[in-house]
């Protein structure tokens, strides 16, 4: 220790000179060794020029969500999404809830049943399916409004848009007395009065007294005369019940109808028979009439339909 102390300088020198060295060996190795490092990389070696297909999973899920995008739907509300509200006239309404109706009288469950738009202020006359029958239609009638194969029945596009009566020419003038005479005055100005009974033909008329029911009701503390007589056509068949004292229709009274199905316009007589488009093998038959309603009946079921007149 004392002779490095002493000659530190050659020490240092000694200790450089073995680093050299075993640089220069390691180097060495390394030179040697070059060759077999390379030898994957020999251009005399054809190369490998294949190319490894992506993996493109992530790829192709990407491009399905985007052809097939979420699209919203009602909800029950969440954490940080509210329940869908509307404002309508100055108060908060929840459509989930069986509240106030949005678009009376459709009830709002209806209109979220079949995924329509109850903020639209139209939706009540918008017809979907395009079966030419409104959302309120298909409501009232118990149907589906995005089917055109579900519809209402044809005959609830029918309106009454006029009536016309043909005055009846005979008037029921009462008993005489007895029950059994009655008094049949016609309206021809120069036809006389005529007393028949039961089973008598009326003059110049097809028509044939058939039965008699005398009543009364109470109207403002009076007893008021409303008794029947019920006469025959003898050539139809067809009966009418003549009230005393009260003018009566013809049976050949007729209407105008209109159906807002095709926007056609009809004219039936009273016991007319007819069908409505497309349901042409569908018979009906006019068998009432009056300025306010008709009322018809479907011949194959017996049901009977009043038709409304037209707003």
């Amino acid at each position: 220790m004392d002779w490095i102390k002493q000659h530190y300088e050659r020490a240092f020198l000694g200790a450089f000179a073995l680093a050299l060295i075993a640089c220069s060996g390691w180097l060495s190795w390394k030179a040697l060794s070059f060759p077999e490092n390379f030898a994957e990389r020999n251009s005399n070696k054809k190369p490998d020029n294949t190319i490894t297909p992506p993996d493109t999973k992530s790829v192709d899920a990407a491009a399905a969500l985007a052809s097939n995008p979420r699209s919203w739907s009602p909800h029950e509300g969440s954490l940080f999404v509210s329940r869908p509200y509307v404002l309508k006239e100055d108060k908060l309404i929840d459509p989930l809830e069986e509240g106030d109706p949005l678009h009376p009288p459709i009830t709002n469950v209806w209109l979220q049943k079949y995924d329509l738009d109850y903020g639209d202020v139209a939706v009540k006359s918008q017809d979907p399916d395009k079966d030419r029958f409104s959302n309120l239609e298909e409501f009232l009638a118990g149907t589906d409004p995005t089917n055109e194969k579900s519809v209402p029945p044809y005959h609830t596009k029918l309106r009454l848009t006029k009536f016309d009566p043909v005055p009846f020419r005979l008037k029921f003038g009462g008993d005489s007395g007895d029950g059994e005479t009655f008094i049949i005055n016609a309206k021809d100005a120069k036809a006389r009065t005529q007393f028949l009974k039961l089973g008598d033909m009326i003059e110049e008329a097809p028509y044939k007294l058939l039965a008699y029911e005398k009543k009364t009701i109470s109207k403002n503390d009076m007893e008021v005369n409303v008794s029947e007589l019920t006469i025959q056509n003898t050539e139809t068949g067809r009966k009418i019940v003549l009230v005393y004292d009260k003018e009566a229709d013809d049976p050949t009274s007729y209407g105008e109808f209109l159906y807002l199905y095709d926007n056609t316009k009809h004219r039936w007589k009273k016991d007319d028979e007819f069908a409505l488009s497309p349901e042409n093998d569908r018979k009906y038959k006019l068998i009432d009439i009056s300025a306010q309603e008709a009322q018809i009946e479907d011949l194959e079921s017996g049901q009977k339909f009043q038709i409304g007149k037209a707003e």
